[in-house]
């Protein structure tokens, strides 16, 4: 059987939107239902639901065969995975967020590191970067940073902190991944999996 690793929350219900659209109900069926369960099973795959930033750990350590994350976590995590198909959900995109616009923002408040520094380093511009696990609007809102690098979807978070979008950067979806043993010693399931995603 294979096991997939899912991220609760907006992208489990994007996911399952996805499921009825190519008519794989049995799976949808089976995500809808869930309460507190963290492991569902289907007559073909053992979904198992974590936060988003732990499925390519499930992955890469082989807990799972197969993992739906956005591309901003495989970008910040750089694991030993295969990236398998871009998926047409999880759409955002990464920005620079601040109250107003700044010739340089030498503070930076972000979860996203290792982004923010590619970025600051591909413009040659020196930053310090603050790591928040949680809201990181509120740091920019405070004044604790010059501006925010986070991820953007709809802009209603930011507006509603009194901040707005100075730079828009890389597009961000979905995407479905592999542990790399799991890849060659299951291909055959991984591939049928692949291909109920492709064509429903």
């Amino acid at each position: 059987m294979i096991t997939m690793a899912l991220s609760k929350g907006r992208q489990l219900k994007d996911f399952i939107k996805y499921l009825d659209e190519k008519n794989l109900t049995t799976w949808s069926t089976a995500l809808k239902s869930v309460s507190r369960e963290l492991v569902i099973e289907t007559d073909s795959i053992r979904f198992i639901l974590v936060k988003g930033e732990d499925v390519p750990v499930y992955v890469e350590e082989g807990v799972a065969d197969l993992g739906i994350t956005g591309s901003d976590v495989l970008f910040e995590q750089n694991r030993q995975i295969n990236n398998l198909m871009d998926l047409p959900f999880g759409y955002c995109h990464f920005a620079i967020a601040a109250k107003k616009p700044k010739e340089v923002y030498p503070v930076v408040a972000t979860k996203y590191i290792n982004f923010t520094q590619n970025y600051f380093d591909s413009i040659k511009q020196p930053v310090k970067i603050i790591q928040l696990k949680g809201s990181v609007e509120l740091a920019a809102t405070i004044d604790m940073a010059d501006a925010i690098m986070d991820i953007v979807q709809t802009g209603t978070t930011l507006k509603e902190n009194g901040l707005s979008e100075q730079v828009q950067l890389d597009e961000i979806n979905a995407r479905l991944i592999s542990n790399k043993h799991a890849y060659f010693a299951k291909n055959d399931e991984i591939q049928t999996v692949i291909n109920q995603l492709r064509m429903g």
